[in-house]
């Protein structure tokens, strides 16, 4: 008799589940691996049902591999160069990507406590060269200080280690910003209600205006200000953020009531980029925008 054991010790040999897969949040290197397989099955003139013949794996597998559906070992890239005839410095540029895949960002650990898909949103986000973005109500998380971040979470939990772990993790992105080694340069367009709108105290608001000033003097960070008097606009639909990389697509990332979209196609992430420059046109200037949050901020002291 077969037990329940037996039949997912299968499944996991075969690809048809792994251990972690349900929670598989692949990195910006693991998309990047996946689509390179991709392309060297197609130049190996081989279809999904043949490299899985050649793999003694099954089709499902070979998908999901190329789909970033899940976690790929070195190994198993080894036999992947072998049934395709790879060879020399891809081959090992391959395994080390795989290597490199595998590994957990920091972001792993507060997936219990982000909104559904934003998880993902991290992992992008972390190894994104640039940011730019859109913001319509808040100061964007990338600027939020801890206390301005802990009252937008009290509004959505009263758990108090949901409060406390979702402030970390939004103060975890802000490390690129100043102290990494690798710094996100970020273009980013906020909305004028945004610093008129009183989150927690006048005492909140203040310091979190005066970090805005700090970081728009940042050689990587720009902030502009799209003042009320700019009317209806182009990204009057909400929120929406741009990240480029290094070797991989631009991603479009928009955020909404039940979770997060993101728009990988070319022709989508050429409309936000059309939108983007049509906010920053109509924005004030970084010179400008600063006075004006400086000017906010004396009125909220």
């Amino acid at each position: 008799m077969v037990t329940v054991t037996q039949i997912m010790t299968e499944r996991k040999r075969f690809g048809t589940i792994c251990e972690d897969e349900m929670s598989y949040t692949p990195t910006i290197g693991g998309r990047q691996l996946a689509r390179e397989l991709r392309r060297l099955r197609e130049e190996a003139k081989m279809t999904g049902e043949q490299a899985a013949r050649a793999l003694a794996w099954e089709q499902s597998k070979v998908s999901r591999t190329e789909n970033a559906k899940m976690r790929i070992t070195a190994g198993e890239v080894m036999e992947i160069c072998e049934a395709y005839g790879i060879t020399g410095e891809k081959r090992t540029q391959l395994i080390q990507l795989a290597r490199e895949a595998r590994k957990k960002g920091w972001w792993h650990e507060y997936g219990d406590y982000v909104k559904k898909g934003f998880i993902d949103y991290l992992a992008f986000e972390a190894e994104a060269a640039t940011y730019r973005g859109y913001e319509a109500q808040l100061v964007p998380g990338l600027f939020q200080t801890e206390e301005y971040a802990r009252a937008i979470f009290r509004t959505w939990s009263s758990n108090e280690e949901d409060i406390e772990r979702g402030v970390e993790a939004r103060l975890a992105r802000q490390e690129r910003l100043a102290t990494s080694t690798r710094p996100l340069h970020v273009w980013a367009i906020v909305e004028e209600s945004a610093l008129r709108r009183i989150v927690g105290s006048s005492k909140i608001m203040h310091e979190q205006l005066g970090r805005l000033v700090e970081l728009g003097r940042l050689a990587n960070v720009s902030i502009q200000v799209l003042p009320y008097r700019a009317g209806v606009h182009a990204a009057i639909d909400g929120p929406f953020v741009l990240l480029a990389f290094d070797g991989y697509p631009e991603v479009l990332y928009i955020e909404h009531l039940m979770g997060c979209v993101y728009l990988e196609k070319p022709g989508e992430t050429a409309r936000g980029s059309v939108v983007f420059d049509h906010l920053r046109t109509s924005a004030l200037n970084t010179g400008d925008s600063a006075a004006l949050i400086e000017e906010v901020r004396r009125q909220v002291s």
